[in-house]
């Protein structure tokens, strides 16, 4: 299947006028991006911040509770890593230890 010529990017710039640029709509237009890039890396955060942040607790034993929770989390996960962690070594051969 075969396009027709006037879809071919090289055809159509020759009816086309060159585009100028001056170092002032360069400048202008880097600092534009600037702002809207450093826009959405603020937008990134705040919703980052949303979804991952801990609830704040309602009183000191919701608190409490929830910085326990956190710890035992965190003790898991260490735990199933270290698993993880003894098993691949055993799969490459590592030392035949039983713990």
């Amino acid at each position: 299947m075969t396009l027709p010529t006037t879809h071919f990017k090289f055809q159509t710039m020759k009816t086309e006028q060159p585009i100028t640029y001056s170092i002032e709509s360069i400048r202008e237009r880097r600092l534009a991006k600037q702002k809207e890039l450093k826009l959405s890396k603020d937008r990134m955060h705040n919703l980052s911040q949303q979804l991952f942040a801990p609830q704040q607790g309602q009183n000191k034993i919701d608190s409490l509770m929830q910085q326990i929770n956190m710890g035992i989390a965190a003790y898991d996960g260490l735990m199933t890593g270290i698993k993880i962690l003894r098993r691949v070594r055993g799969f490459f051969g590592g030392k035949n230890k039983k713990y």
